[in-house]
């Protein structure tokens, strides 16, 4: 019985939050379904806060990642597939490498570390400070008020990074083969065009969709469960970051199994 209550316990807490999570995205939702017309523009003005802090003020730490991702990139496949004719893989590599897998993920995983510890802190903080229940008693519905322009910010906010990541990944890419085999552009951009599917197109925006979602969701759950003390915050935080990467792995590869297996 011990060894049933050992294995057990964890799984009963995965179901419950499991289970939480759920109800987050329920109530998110249909606060979201319920808003009125006056309130268009307070919610509004905060999703738009919420996407110049994820998106705008990451855009160039990205950038400048993914520059330097889509070089090297090339430059290890160069030096390995030297003499192989590695300049003809060059749209797969981009492709599969960049486009399809790291650009998505690692833009996910820079919004984690940014961005879903900020809000995680945020509402622990209001948690703490009866901010949470002063919105409850004032009849402020706190899923719209705090979680849906989280959810939406953060949705906008990583649709725009992969973008702008995929684009400065594309770029370094370049640099690297016009400096190796002086390749134009028309022929670099029409190599990763033939590699590209719609496929990839669907995936991406899924990938996007469910990273955003399971990244401001794991936040607001860590968040909104602080309740004693400020020593709590960092353990919220840590926890975030902890739910919200393995999170994000798991769904990359559940996609990918969907998709390309």
């Amino acid at each position: 019985m011990a060894f049933l209550a050992w294995i057990g316990a964890p799984v009963r807490s995965f179901l419950a939050f499991l289970g939480d999570q759920a109800h987050l995205v329920l109530r998110t939702l249909r606060s979201g379904l319920a808003l009125r017309a006056g309130q268009v523009a307070v919610v509004g003005g905060q999703t738009k806060l919420q996407v110049r802090f994820t998106g705008l003020d990451a855009a160039l730490l990205v950038a400048g990642m993914a520059l330097l991702l889509g070089a090297v990139t090339l430059i290890q496949a160069f030096s390995q597939l030297s003499g192989l004719g590695a300049e003809h893989y060059i749209g797969t590599l981009m492709v599969v490498i960049i486009l399809r897998e790291l650009g998505p993920l690692l833009t996910a995983v820079l919004v984690i570390g940014r961005s879903a510890t900020a809000i995680a802190a945020e509402l622990g903080t209001m948690q703490l400070n009866g901010e949470v229940d002063a919105l409850l008693a004032h009849g402020v519905d706190p899923y719209r008020y705090l979680l849906l322009p989280r959810w939406a910010g953060v949705l906008v906010a990583v649709f725009a990074l992969v973008v702008c990541f995929d684009a400065a990944a594309l770029g370094g890419g370049f640099l690297v083969a016009r400096l190796k085999y002086g390749l134009a552009w028309g022929f670099f951009m029409d190599s990763v065009r033939q590699a590209l599917s719609n496929l990839d197109f669907a995936a991406t925006l899924l990938k996007v969709a469910l990273f955003a979602g399971a990244i401001t969701f794991h936040a607001c759950h860590f968040g909104l469960g602080v309740r004693r003390s400020q020593t709590e915050i960092p353990q919220a935080v840590t926890r975030t970051v902890v739910s919200a990467l393995a999170a994000v792995f798991v769904i990359d590869g559940l996609i990918a199994a969907l998709f390309y297996f």
